[in-house]
């Protein structure tokens, strides 16, 4: 048992054991002090739940203004703007409206001019083409020498009704 107590006299073993009771030490202490903080905790919580609800009273006032002003600018502007685009809107449509209305209104003139010309060209070839169905006779059946005649005649006719065609266009 010698050699058992020189170990434990010697200079190691003995640092080895304060380090080991400075540890125990350092722990009872932290516990110590936790417990003191958990006792003044339970014995003032009351008073602290009251701090911590007027402290959230607070900040919620103070956040409830800053966003009351906030908002108040954000309002003011965004109604500017409102007004502004609605004025502007009201410009571009209603000058919009009445220039479709002004070209509708020359366009209905223009189809009105174009309908009585096509009214009145239509009237001329009808009058040009009444006359010509008239000289026509209904076809007779002849003899060859007979068909040779009138084709001769039949001639200067058709080119008399083409030159009267291309004056009256």
């Amino acid at each position: 048992m010698a050699i058992l107590e020189n170990i434990q006299d010697s200079q190691v073993v003995r640092a080895y054991r304060q380090g080991w009771l400075a540890w125990l030490g350092a722990h009872k202490t932290a516990f110590d002090f936790a417990q003191d903080g958990v006792e003044k905790l339970m014995n003032n919580r009351e008073k602290l739940v009251e701090e911590l609800v007027q402290k959230g009273e607070n900040v919620e006032e103070l956040a409830t203004t800053n966003f009351n002003k906030v908002r108040g600018n954000v309002e003011t502007r965004v109604n500017g703007v409102s007004e502004k685009v609605s004025e502007v809107s009201n410009k571009v449509f209603s000058r919009t409206t009445e220039e479709a209305t002004d070209r509708v209104s020359e366009l209905s003139e223009e189809v009105a001019k174009l309908a009585k010309t096509v009214s009145t060209l239509s009237r001329k070839i009808n009058a040009t083409q009444k006359p010509a169905a008239k000289k026509k006779a209904p076809a007779k059946r002849t003899t060859a020498k007979k068909a040779a005649t009138t084709k001769t005649k039949a001639a200067p006719v058709a080119a008399k009704t083409e030159t009267e065609a291309k004056a009256a266009a």
